[in-house]
């Protein structure tokens, strides 16, 4: 009876040090900006700036959603050019993402587009403790002109890839394509140079992606489309992820943003997880451009047994109709999702993306109709809506397809509370209206997750007979050894006597794993997570 007793303190003891190590969360930063090129000039200038701590940080999330439209009296178009950089890195930037912008002249239309740019910093070499600062700037890239010039709001994100109390990686990768990339396949093609590296789950959980893309033609009136794709056995096999976005091109300079949002919820443990892109031509019959690409994939589970609660919505490619300029905003799609405690004084956090296509309809041609769309986040939770700023967007025609995607970041939310986030459009303006004309959002893809952890309590304790029916645990010198009889998916913890953290390994499709180099004497409690289990055994180094 002594014995049991024991043992049970010991579970209790260990599953105190799990649970408060898995009380961890990922620090983050936002910002929201507006401004307008150097008149006459193709000089890059700052839009808005975000600062993160990056203490212990090695990787960072930096993402900027975009809303541009033409400034200045000169009726010539523009490239509006985006980049994301840190002048406390030495390492470069996000690479550039590129928006070619007509002008047009009637008051209310006035050809807005929008975009995202994504990226991860490496930031390892940064001296800690230190707090950096990214930026956002903008160029016009066309032929600099008096009065042509480009306007941009943005909000700019950051957010860190490792967790604040225990210092735990999400395994994440991030590709560029800065080349051209071509197609005229009317079936979708691999993205030559969009795969990512296998992207490790240490624990069931789900695995987060985000693309934006540079998108032309070389010619008039052809038609693109783009869908993002996983692997969950290192490419052997690939399916769709999320929804297809297309985006027409009206010329050989219509550089356009595409922006693709992926969730893949529920996956067991494994290390086997690919992502990429595939693009084609639906229509036209000129090629089709893809570059300034970058694709990102986050593992939303870390090696403290923590993972970070995500949400979902989606609509088809049917989509949501709203008639009639006034008419009140309603909502496209909405999800709801818990928040986690608070952790100290720090409230939770959670990051938010959308994808979407928006079409026309009833635009007559005589005289010729041009809409001004809008789309625009919300969160509640049974009061009054907190909204993100409207994204709007130019549609000129009922042929046209627009892609549209917004990022951002929800903060200092209420602990434990249930909230509803969703997305709404509304028609803004038609010049020549009939009052008839039809907006349609489509294939959308509302995402996110929480930056506060949670710990995964869904595993049971494994007894010692039956763990040492299969498995070997034990002390050599001055290292502990772990071994299987077949391959298996297991992840080793090493805790002191007062619950700290001192070393966490994982392996995947092995036998055995030695935690080595501990430099501790006395007793620490040993953490096996395996698929069918905890084991966990008190030691003495």
């Amino acid at each position: 009876m002594e014995t049991l007793k024991k043992k049970f303190i010991i579970i209790l003891l260990i599953f105190s040090f799990i649970n408060l190590n898995g009380q961890d969360f990922l620090k983050s930063s936002t910002a929201t900006g507006n401004g307008t090129t150097i008149n006459n000039s193709k000089n890059w200038t700052d839009v808005v700036t975000t600062n993160i701590d990056v203490t212990g940080v090695t990787k960072v999330l930096v993402t900027a959603s975009l809303n541009m439209r033409p400034d200045g009296s000169n009726d010539n178009g523009r490239e509006a050019n985006y980049r994301i950089k840190s002048n406390d890195l030495t390492i470069g930037d996000s690479g550039v993402i590129k928006r070619q912008l007509i002008k047009n002249s009637e008051v209310g239309v006035e050809s807005w587009g929008i975009g995202t740019l994504v990226h991860i910093f490496d930031v390892s070499s940064v001296a800690s403790p230190t707090s950096i600062s990214f930026t956002l700037e903008h160029s016009n890239k066309g032929v600099s002109q008096t009065g042509r010039n480009v306007y941009t709001s943005v909000r700019l994100t950051a957010v860190a890839l490792t967790t604040t109390s225990n210092n735990y990686e999400l395994s994440n990768d991030v590709k560029r394509i800065s080349t051209d990339v071509t197609t005229t396949s009317a079936t979708f093609e691999s993205l030559l140079g969009s795969t990512t590296n296998n992207i490790n789950l240490p624990n069931e959980g789900d695995i987060y992606v985000v693309a934006s893309i540079n998108s032309r033609s070389n010619g008039t009136n052809n038609l693109a489309e783009y869908k993002l794709e996983y692997s969950s056995n290192g490419g052997a096999n690939w399916f769709d992820l999320g929804k297809p976005v297309k985006r027409s091109m009206i010329n050989n300079f219509d550089d356009g943003i595409i922006s693709l949002v992926g969730l893949k919820q529920g996956l067991t443990a494994g290390s086997d997880y690919q992502f990429r892109i595939s693009h084609r031509r639906v229509s036209g019959t000129n090629t089709i451009f893809t570059n300034n690409v970058n694709l990102v994939a986050i593992a939303l589970s870390h090696n403290g047994g923590g993972y970070f609660p995500s949400f979902y919505s989606e609509v088809g490619s049917i989509g949501v109709d709203i008639t009639g300029v006034g008419t009140a905003a309603s909502d496209v799609t909405s999800t709801t999702f818990t928040t986690t405690s608070d952790i100290g004084s720090e409230k939770p956090d959670t990051y938010v993306s959308s994808q979407f296509l928006l079409s026309a309809s009833n635009l007559s041609v005589s005289p010729d109709e041009r809409m001004r769309g809008s789309n625009q986040l919300f969160l509640n939770n049974g009061g009054v809506d907190l909204t993100e700023n409207k994204y709007y967007r130019y549609i000129p025609d009922n042929d046209n397809f627009g892609s549209g995607g917004t990022i951002g970041l929800a903060e200092n939310l209420d602990s434990n509370s249930l909230y509803t986030i969703g997305m709404k459009h509304s028609i803004d303006f038609v010049s020549n209206s009939t009052s008839d004309e039809t907006l349609t959002t489509s294939e959308v893809i509302l995402a996110g997750f929480q930056l506060f952890d949670k710990p995964n309590s869904t595993l049971g304790i494994i007894d010692e007979e039956t763990f040492e029916k299969k498995y070997l645990l034990y002390k050599s010198y001055e290292n502990i050894e772990f071994k299987s009889d077949d391959p298996i998916d297991a992840t080793i913890r090493i805790y002191n006597s007062i619950g700290q953290l001192m070393e966490s390994k994982s392996i995947s499709n092995k036998r055995e794993i030695t935690i080595s180099n501990l430099n501790y004497k006395g007793i620490v409690f040993v953490s096996i997570e395996l698929s069918e289990g905890i084991f966990i055994k008190k030691m003495l180094l």
